[in-house]
């Protein structure tokens, strides 16, 4: 494979189709390739002890690297992976302004610096091997853009996350003339977010959201609670809005959403009225009828501000009896426990919690099937390839594709480490590349292989057992045990006959071991653990993880 460049146009997702998240789209021609965001995807409860996952780059390493990163826009599932990829490949990164800003402040953690080259829609700049154009598109974050990527196949369009607001309270509608204007001129490609595609109808405006929160603010006798995306800088701005025409004032509770407010008042996305913003030691001496708390953690993350103070661990701000919360936000798939645990949690300490009424409190960023038809619409494409979901989605958006005229022999349903190739106009399958996910852990960014995420959920499903043997590093002879040790390994009561059984599988195998080597520790760990895994496996159909520790004196 890499003995010659390959023909024609590539097209490799290594991340985000056939799951929500860790989007990275890899767009090849010749030997050279840009990689459209490089985002994270956060874990479920059956993976325990690890934070983030990012798409695995071995296809990157083979192939020697990329030229260039495009950025969609900020949200995690497209930046997070970033300071993974840039350490190892110090490429550009091209984006807009406050995308730039979200990206610089991650690289920084890290100490990462590479180019970060601003581009605004409709101006043309060249990345890699293309000539590419960023396209103004809506969604629950400011500053989000397509691209409209020219190749030597002709024009590829990605439009990262979007929806058609007709009515968005940033002001920056979705460009369609733009997308039309290269649907007339021919696009071979439509790469396009399927998250909502099997949503009939249209989203819900961001504006209706901010006229959805009137009714709950003024009849709220309380503090307001409200959780919310940290990167949602336009719902932040209508709270702030509401909050200066009630008289109440307003608390940020939560890093990311203070960074993203500070990073959008910058650079003049966001306006915060007079007066209208405080630090939490002010909110806390407030009367509760005149404070919002504007709070991140609305996954039902453990450690965020929201979780604190359904706990009442918060060091200032506190939830009581007859307080409102409102979920402005749809669980993301995976969360819905850890949400509803947490609403639960609130409810708990007398909050009216509300997650759903009469007005709308949340609006999705991704596009309806009615957007997704008038996108196909204006785009026209030769071929269409959904992307930016679970697999179900992606069939729903095909189907879409087809019933607005797309040829079937033209759409193309395919998951991560799967590759498309346009050649001569035309798009086919081609080789699969080595994809996957790589889990990195709460603490220190190191990779956690899935041997260990097996033996840790092995561990917390059927418990631990311990061996020990002291033996002499000379003669062999057995100076202590074996001795057992149980954790979380049910029946398992030292006297009982599961206990029993497994200390005298654990004599039998010292005992068939020569003294020579029982001087040796892995020979004596091996037997060890091979003579208690079979009495579970034998008597008690169970699979505890063992761990044998042999020391020689």
């Amino acid at each position: 494979m890499l003995g010659c460049a390959p023909m024609g146009v590539r097209i490799i997702p290594l991340g985000g189709l056939g799951e929500v998240g860790m989007n990275a789209m890899l767009i090849e021609e010749g030997s050279r390739r840009v990689l459209v965001d490089c985002g994270v995807m956060f874990p479920n409860d059956q993976v325990l002890g690890v934070e983030v996952a990012i798409p695995d780059l071995s296809y990157v390493r083979e192939v020697g690297g990329i030229d260039a990163v495009l950025v969609t826009h900020g949200h995690e599932d497209h930046i997070g992976g970033l300071p993974s990829l840039l350490r190892e490949f110090p490429v550009p990164v091209y984006g807009t302004r406050f995308t730039l800003r979200l990206v610089r402040e991650r690289l920084v953690e890290h100490g990462i610096e590479v180019p970060l080259r601003e581009v605004e829609p409709q101006q043309h700049f060249t990345a890699g091997p293309f000539r590419a154009e960023p396209l103004r598109v809506t969604h629950s974050i400011p500053d989000a853009v397509g691209f409209a990527i020219e190749t030597g196949e002709g024009i590829v369009i990605h439009t990262g996350d979007y929806k058609i607001d007709l009515t968005p309270v940033g002001g920056d509608r979705l460009d369609l003339g733009r997308f039309a204007e290269y649907g007339r001129a021919g696009v071979v490609a439509l790469l396009s977010d399927s998250t909502n595609s099997e949503r009939d109808g249209w989203s819900v405006s961001e504006t209706a959201v901010a006229e959805g929160f009137v009714r709950p603010f003024r009849e709220a006798k309380g503090r307001i609670l409200v959780a919310l995306f940290a990167s949602n800088v336009h719902r932040v701005q209508s709270v702030l809005d509401l909050a200066a025409q009630l008289g109440r004032k307003v608390v940020l509770a939560g890093r990311s959403l203070a960074t993203n407010t500070r990073i959008a008042e910058e650079i003049g996305i966001l306006t915060i009225p007079p007066g209208v913003l405080v630090d939490d030691a002010t909110a806390a001496t407030l009367p509760p009828k005149r404070l919002i708390v504007l709070a991140s953690g609305a996954q039902g993350e453990p450690n965020s501000a929201l979780a604190r103070m359904a706990v009442g661990d918060h060091h200032r701000l506190r939830v009581d009896p007859g307080d409102t919360v409102i979920f402005s936000s749809r669980a993301i798939p995976g969360n819905e426990i850890a949400v509803s645990q947490l609403a639960n949690r609130l409810a708990r300490r007398g909050a009216v919690v509300i997650d759903r009424g009469l007005d709308p409190i949340h609006a999705s960023g991704h596009a309806q099937a009615e957007e997704q038809k008038m996108l196909l619409d204006a785009v026209r494409p030769e071929h269409f390839v959904p992307i930016h979901g679970e697999y179900r989605m992606l069939l729903a958006h095909a189907r879409t594709a087809l019933r607005m005229g797309v040829p079937a022999s033209g759409v193309f349903v395919i998951e991560d480490g799967e590759s498309l190739v346009i050649e001569e106009g035309q798009m086919r399958t081609g080789n699969a590349v080595k994809s996957g996910r790589v889990w990195l852990d709460a603490r220190g960014g190191l990779d956690v292989s899935q041997i260990v995420l097996r033996e840790r959920e092995q561990i917390s499903d059927q418990g631990l057992v311990m061996v020990l043997v002291v033996a002499d590093r000379k003669t062999g002879e057995v100076l202590r045990g074996p001795e057992l040790l149980g954790r979380g390994v049910a029946h398992f009561e030292e006297g009982g006959p599961l206990f029993a059984a497994a200390l005298a599988s654990a004599r039998d195998a010292l005992a068939a071991l020569s003294p020579a080597a029982r001087t040796l520790g892995p020979a004596l760990e091996d037997a060890l653990s091979r003579g208690v895994r079979r009495v579970f496996r034998r008597e008690a159909s169970r699979r505890p993880a063992v761990l044998p520790l042999a020391v020689l004196l």
